[in-house]
């Protein structure tokens, strides 16, 4: 086969290729996770997937995309989002390249090289607990970390390899702004309007709109937002509906992002200084107003509970003194004292352990129990080395340091105001506001790792195309053609 393969090789290839897939989809359907008949569904939903890959041809990265706006399981296959669409992403893109179809850009590389420290120690670890691939139907325990990890590394790796000019990276926020409120309608509409999850009445289903909120700030300036109805109203709805959902870390991503807006979009700094210290005395009238004037609904208490105010009652261990927090840091300390090198290789449905976590001798309740068991640790330092040994932890703050360095100089020498430039602020925004919320958010080693390698990826595959020479590039193929 030449280089460059005829359309009827092609489409043989193309054919086989999906044959291929659908016996291994059936196969491993039937045998790991599904009866017969969701992998009838299953089936069909493959089939679907690959014609509508085909059919986006060069452009089928956008499927991934919109699939990483999805939190939790997909309907009817025990794949999330995220997985699925860098399962998408990585297979595609390998046999794109095997095809020769697609020419790698001539991109940055360095984030996955910096990774790939981490990707070893915890390879090593794994090799001294084998879990292989059989905890397949749990969310992030087994095998299913190591999947987790290694996927969203490779489409780090893919998306390194391409370059999105302006129209791709209008497509890129907008696909992923949309899988996200997709996700947050069903996840509305599936539980039957808005649910109150446990005795705190927090509207979880929520938090994933203030992922979209530092959009519109990596778009627009504060002024300029302010002047746009539209997306005026989009950001007024997710910052609104972030506060509503009760999560603390959830209602902050948006005043964040206002405040990393003018830092790099350098665009009328004086109003948006003046513009954010209104908006500031506005939130301290809210504050203050708190329970002497009007009462907030208690999910809005719970959202800004770490500021001083006349809280409810059941919100006394909220805040700084977070007594939740100080448990998982104590027994994340018992970890890494135990096993400083390795941690302790988890990820084991041992129901030792299980007893172990509810029956210990600290007043141990169920709840934290939970959180130590699914590696749920609120608190990415301490979860890494607890799980991987404080190696891990190590390798990951040299990630992220590359991570945080690459993406300013990616951000910087965008042309302003291009979709480029929006793109890289978008995806650097969210890094940065989480890297932020590393020591008291998140703290799953597995979730943290997909989601920073998935948000760099295509960080850097906005990064590595140039807007100017690709708009001008689009221009003359436009001419040429009419």
């Amino acid at each position: 086969m030449s280089r460059f393969p005829s359309a009827s090789s092609t489409k043989i290839y193309q054919i086989v290729f999906s044959l291929l897939l659908l016996g291994v989809m059936w196969s491993a359907v039937r045998s790991m996770m599904f009866g017969a008949k969701t992998s009838v569904r299953m089936l069909v939903a493959v089939i679907i997937g690959i014609t509508f890959i085909l059919a986006l041809d060069k452009k089928y990265w956008i499927l991934s995309a919109f699939l990483f706006g999805f939190y939790e399981k997909l309907p009817y296959i025990h794949f999330t989002g995220a997985e699925l669409g860098s399962l998408i992403l990585v297979s595609v893109c390998f046999v794109r390249r095997t095809m020769h179809r697609d020419v790698a850009v001539k991109g940055n590389m360095v984030l996955a090289c910096a990774a790939i420290p981490f990707m070893l120690w915890m390879g090593v670890v794994w090799s001294q607990n084998p879990t292989g691939m059989q905890i397949f139907n749990s969310s992030a325990m087994g095998g299913r970390f190591y999947f987790k990890v290694i996927l969203a590394f490779l489409s780090l790796c893919c998306f390194s390899t391409m370059g999105f000019g302006e129209r791709d990276c209008r497509t890129l926020c907008l696909a992923v702004a949309l899988g996200t409120v997709a996700f947050v309608l069903r996840s509305y509409w599936a539980r039957g309007g808005i649910a109150v999850f446990g005795s705190d009445g927090a509207h979880y289903q929520f938090i994933r709109l203030s992922f979209i909120a530092p959009l519109f700030l990596a778009r627009f300036t504060l002024p300029e937002l302010l002047a746009s109805r539209g997306p005026l109203i989009g950001f007024l709805c997710c910052f609104g509906l972030s506060v509503y959902s009760g999560n603390r870390t959830a209602g902050m991503r948006p005043v964040l992002a206002v405040v990393l807006s003018p830092i790099f979009l350098r665009r009328d700094l004086t109003k948006t200084i003046g513009l954010f210290l209104c908006l500031a005395m506005v939130l301290a009238v809210v504050v203050v107003g708190h329970g002497r004037t009007w009462r907030l609904p208690f999910s809005v208490q719970r959202a800004l509970s770490f500021l001083p105010g006349k809280w409810d009652r059941r919100l006394e261990s909220y805040g700084f003194k977070d007594q939740f927090r100080a448990e998982l840091r104590y027994w994340a300390h018992q970890h890494i004292r135990a096993s400083p090198w390795f941690g302790d290789g988890g990820f084991s449905l041992d129901s030792e352990n299980l007893r172990w976590a509810i029956f210990s001798a600290r007043g141990f309740d169920a709840s934290i129990a939970g959180h130590v068991l699914s590696r749920n640790w609120h608190n990415v330092w301490l979860g890494m080395a607890a799980d991987f040994g404080i190696p891990l932890s190590v390798a990951w703050g040299v990630f992220m340091a590359f991570l945080l360095a690459s993406g300013y100089r990616g951000c910087m020498r965008m042309p302003p105001g291009s979709w480029n430039q929006t793109a890289c602020l978008f995806f650097y925004f969210l890094i940065v506001i989480d890297t932020i919320g590393f020591h008291f958010g998140g703290g799953h080693t597995s979730l943290t790792a997909q989601q920073m390698f998935l948000w760099s990826g295509m960080m850097m595959a906005a990064s590595n195309g140039s807007a100017v020479k690709t708009f001008s590039l689009e221009v003359a193929e436009a001419e040429r053609v009419s």
